[in-house]
């Protein structure tokens, strides 16, 4: 073989490895965001299912730690946030917002949102649900349906 036809096979083989390991970091990233989009819609659902059982009071809130009302090893570590140091950190806030549309009907909005210093690499899930309440009748009158 030539010096030329070594050199080529080597730039190609180098090509090669450079596309597949992007390929790699790629798809380890988008398993990453994956697993967070998961675990922020998870622990919505848990709080929205709380704030219904009344668990967690119906008031407003805004970025309040997840940690206060959810086991904490039921919570995914960040392997970034323990690679920094910083694994006793907050990783998981909400807020809950409350909406009278009328006398017998609330939407209830939970927002879970991942606590990183990088914003394009948060994770955030919004729910929201209605709940309707039966009106009280008045006693001496019969509800008819």
């Amino acid at each position: 073989m030539t010096l030329l036809e070594v050199l080529l096979s080597l730039v190609i083989l180098g090509g090669s490895v450079a596309v597949i390991s992007e390929w790699a970091r790629s798809s380890f990233q988008n398993a990453r965001m994956a697993r967070d989009m998961v675990q922020a819609e998870l622990l919505a659902e848990s709080i929205l299912a709380k704030v219904q059982l009344g668990i967690i009071t119906m008031e407003p809130a805004f970025d309040v730690p997840v940690s206060t009302f959810v086991n904490p090893s039921d919570v995914i570590m960040d392997t970034h946030a323990i690679a920094d140091g910083n694994a006793n950190e907050i990783l998981w806030f909400y807020s809950l917002e409350i909406v009278e549309i009328d006398d017998y009907l609330i939407e209830i909005a939970v927002t879970v949102r991942q606590n990183v210093a990088d914003e394009r690499r948060s994770a955030t899930c919004r729910l929201v649900r209605w709940l309707a309440f039966e009106p009280e009748s008045e006693e001496g009158e019969e509800e008819s349906f």
